[in-house]
């Protein structure tokens, strides 16, 4: 069993994480526009997977802060 201290470095850990994934999900969308150009046309949907994946962590990472408070 994980000690108090340990959990809460955790959930912050995961948040930073999440939190990252989202900021680099909104430079994927920045550059969006050039790849449309380019016929790329999956940007929009790896910016999604990023921002769900990133949420994810961010809801889990509070939980388990939560949880170790």
């Amino acid at each position: 069993m994980p000690s108090k201290e340990e959990s809460r470095e955790t959930g912050t850990a995961y948040m930073v994480v999440g939190w990252v994934l989202v900021l680099f999900a909104l430079l994927v969308m920045y550059f969006e526009p050039a790849a449309l150009k380019l016929g790329q046309m999956r940007f929009g949907i790896i910016a999604v997977a990023l921002v769900i994946v990133g949420l994810l962590l961010n809801i889990y990472g509070f939980r388990l802060k939560r949880r170790s408070s």
